[in-house]
């Protein structure tokens, strides 16, 4: 039997040998981690992936794993004493609280708990930084020679952008190949924490699925079907009027031209490196990064470095916000935008504020169903939170609040931008020229069908 078992494993040594380097064999049971501490930044479970690839490749054998961090990450100075960026990363690993399961209930043999990783040691070798690391016991075996697991592409991972889309990619590609091309059908809440890579929580945006379903899994389904080399769709499974279940059918697309071989490349840190060096926390520097894309992020960054050269200027005293505005200006082409044919639907200063009413009242009205959907306890406490930390302490305002509360014309809108600023990201209030662009277009169209449609009425 022990001659048998090694057989198999020499055997299966031999097939991973045969792989391209970019392919990566994920276990199933690592498809869905669900965090249960911290939340797991998109950077550390690209991260994470290219360290899973090299060990691998070393072997099940070895305690210790070892790359040099030029292999794993790139893009930062770490002949220098600044390797703090890095560091955060691999804490992240080491000190995240995960359970690991299949997507497909019953698949693998057992239900674990562990950290991404057991340990991370940054070791000075010469002019170069040597990472080892290595594998909590329960899980080791299972990581590095697993039984059961999905073929990914590193370089298509590495074009994914949130993590909603890395992690459905990941879990799509375990049943891209199956007959039937259907994922396994689990309850919405069970893809909350798995899509989102946060710890479920009562306070989380996403309670209720409505918002759930519009601001995770349409965007992911849409950025999968985007960039990678799969079309995914999803299905939902009712009981009456209400969502119950999900999953997702996957097939490959037509065949493409395969990537050519090449070694394994590392996550490139240098557009997060540069936004820590111009003074952004590296969790803000990482949300800027996947939101507006690298090559915006960089130019905005040299924009505010050569104001902060010149002498006869005051200092940049909050460089995110800086940035923001920069980025949000429409001056530099997001990576989003860059994409798009340049469009303009409107021609006046007056039309262009038209918009921005509109797109604002829109804007209400999301945040307004997003409350109202809310179970009444949430609603009470979001509501306790306006009156701590955005309610005027005098004033007009505070008046209507304590006669009306939050239903108060004047207080309203004031609520609604505190409950904007506290789900959604920096600068949800302040449009794109796209999103007025398309904005535009969209009322447009909505006129002339109801044009079309008075008279068809007046012809009949």
């Amino acid at each position: 039997m022990a001659e048998a078992s090694n057989s198999n494993r020499r055997s299966r040594s031999s097939a991973r040998a045969t792989e391209p380097d970019y392919l990566l064999r994920k276990p199933v049971n690592t498809l869905a981690i669900v965090p249960k501490s911290e939340k797991i930044t998109v950077t550390a479970r690209k991260i994470y992936n290219v360290m899973l690839q090299f060990a691998q490749r070393q072997g099940v054998d070895k305690e210790r794993y070892r790359a040099r961090l030029s292999e794993i990450a790139i893009g930062i100075d770490f002949n220098s004493n600044n390797t703090e960026i890095i560091k955060q990363y691999f804490r992240q690993m080491a000190t995240t609280g995960v359970e690991w399961q299949s997507p497909t209930t019953g698949e693998g043999a057992r239900w674990s708990i562990s950290a991404l990783i057991a340990h991370a040691d940054l070791i000075q070798r010469g002019n170069e930084l040597t990472l080892e690391w290595s594998y909590a016991p329960n899980i080791k075996q299972e990581l590095l020679d697993p039984q059961r697991f999905a073929k990914m592409s590193l370089q298509v991972l590495a074009a994914l952008n949130t993590m909603a889309s890395l992690v459905l990619y990941e879990i799509c590609c375990r049943y891209a190949d199956n007959p039937g091309g259907l994922t396994a059908r689990q309850a919405w809440s069970w893809w909350r924490p798995v899509l989102t890579g946060t710890p479920d929580s009562p306070a989380s945006a996403y309670q209720e699925y409505k918002i759930f379903n519009r601001d995770v899994v349409k965007k992911a389904v849409k950025k999968v079907n985007e960039v990678t080399d799969l079309d995914v769709e999803l299905i939902e499974h009712k009981s009456g009027r209400s969502v119950q279940d999900l999953q997702f059918r996957v097939r490959r697309k037509q065949a493409q031209i395969a990537p050519a071989q090449r070694p394994i490349e590392p996550v490139d840190l240098k557009t997060i490196g540069n936004a820590i060096r111009a003074g952004l926390p590296q969790d803000r520097a990482e949300k800027l990064l996947l939101r507006f894309g690298a090559k915006a992020v960089d130019e905005a960054i040299a924009i505010m470095n050569e104001r902060q050269r010149r002498q006869n200027m005051e200092p940049v005293r909050a460089p995110e916000k800086y940035l923001l505005t920069i980025l949000q200006s429409g001056q530099l082409a997001t990576e989003k935008e860059a994409v798009l044919p340049a469009r303009k639907s409107y021609d006046t200063k007056a039309e262009r504020l038209k918009l921005i009413e509109q797109f604002m009242a829109y804007k209400r009205t999301q945040l307004s169903e997003m409350f109202q959907e809310m179970p009444q306890e949430d609603q009470k406490v979001w509501i306790a939170r306006f009156e701590q930390e955005a309610l005027p302490a005098t004033g007009a305002i505070q008046k209507a609040y304590q006669s009306k509360g939050i239903s108060s014309q004047i207080v309203r809108p004031v609520f609604l931008k505190f409950l904007g600023n506290a789900v959604w990201e920096d600068g949800w209030e302040k449009p794109t020229e796209y999103e007025l662009t398309d904005l535009a277009i969209r009322m447009k169209n909505e006129q002339a069908a109801a044009i079309e449609t008075r008279t068809s009425v007046r012809t009949r």
